[in-house]
């Protein structure tokens, strides 16, 4: 597969970086704007607070920034101040908080996060604050977290945990939790099997209806070396067809993931390069530092670089002290 590289100088170490279109935005540092060509414009805007992290919709016109390991969170409209978001505190301090934007073909740009508990996912129309999903059915008790929206919005992922902790994940059906809210309180996570599994530490979005999956538990049926019995292995699952279709062990340890066509990024230390058919190692680029996340519960590891993941650009970038690294997958 090949790649493009782009290096964008700053005149600071970027704080948080969200595509849009074909520039880059450090709205934690006051909406910065870094163009691929090498411009950048600066708002000079101060939000005097402990923002760390920041997600944008996918057609540019909202923004929020929130504290990772905090309650708040802030909404943007075309960089204007909209609204304030809460989150309950139990364990905020513990794990990422959960948030995800997308615009739907209405034009209408849904927030996914967890106002009033822990365990109580709702979707709400971002701008006006309305809550799509009021329903009375008792929430489960699962620690929401590291949300995201597939492409085309049809699903929504939970990268959650629940007590003892347990890494796993929960997959939702957008429409439906809109028409039938209570769906967001029957959670399903992906029916692997018995024997490959058990405990979800990370995932992504693949082509088509697939998800990514890494799991602590070996490839089924095999015995690995001891050199790599950290490794875990990676599972392809549709969706469609509520099956998993592949299991592999990686060579090299996975975390945060970028599904990228038959390949998958992993950002566990530094960006690697996975086939999914083989586990085998493609390439790698060990002088980016993108931290070791592979659970929404990270209290314990230093702060992770800045790092925005574009996959229907199929490209991502990472901030460093000198600025922006840019990788871009070939078609």
């Amino acid at each position: 597969m090949k790649t493009e590289r782009i290096f964008i100088p700053t005149e600071s170490p970027p704080q948080s970086l969200c595509w849009c279109g074909d520039a880059l935005i450090d709205w934690v540092s006051g909406g910065i704007v870094h163009g691929l060509d090498g411009r950048s414009t600066n708002p000079w805007v101060r939000y005097a607070y402990r923002f760390d992290r920041a997600v944008m919709s996918p057609d540019g016109r909202y923004s929020v920034l929130y504290e990772v390991l905090g309650t708040k969170g802030l909404v943007l409209k075309e960089g204007k101040v909209l609204r304030e978001l809460n989150r309950s505190f139990y364990h905020a301090t513990t794990y990422e908080y959960p948030i995800a934007l997308h615009t739907l073909p209405s034009g209408r740009t849904l927030l996914a996060h967890c106002p009033d508990e822990y365990c109580r996912l709702e979707l709400e129309d971002l701008e006006t604050g309305e809550r799509l999903t009021r329903r009375t059915s008792q929430s489960p008790d699962i620690f929401h977290s590291r949300l995201q929206f597939s492409r085309d919005g049809r699903y929504l992922l939970s990268g959650a945990w629940i007590w003892h902790p347990i890494d796993m994940v929960f997959v939702f059906d957008v429409a439906r939790a809109l028409e039938q809210p209570e769906s967001l309180d029957a959670a399903e996570n992906p029916q692997t099997g018995e024997d490959w599994g058990c405990e979800l530490h990370s995932a992504a979005f693949g082509e088509k209806d697939t998800l990514v999956l890494f799991s602590s538990d070996p490839v089924p049926g095999t015995t690995r070396a001891p050199e790599q019995d950290d490794m875990g292995s990676l599972g392809v699952y549709s969706l469609a067809e509520r099956r998993l279709l592949s299991v592999v062990a990686p060579e090299a340890a996975v975390g945060t993931m970028l599904g990228v066509g038959d390949h998958v990024v992993s950002f566990y230390q530094h960006p690697t390069l996975i086939e999914l058919a083989t586990g085998r190692t493609v390439e790698r680029w060990p002088e980016l530092a993108t931290g070791r996340q592979c659970s929404s519960i990270i209290h314990h590891l230093p702060p992770s670089p800045p790092l925005a993941l574009d996959p229907a650009g199929r490209r991502f970038a990472v901030g460093t002290e000198k600025g922006i690294e840019i990788i871009r997958f070939m078609p």
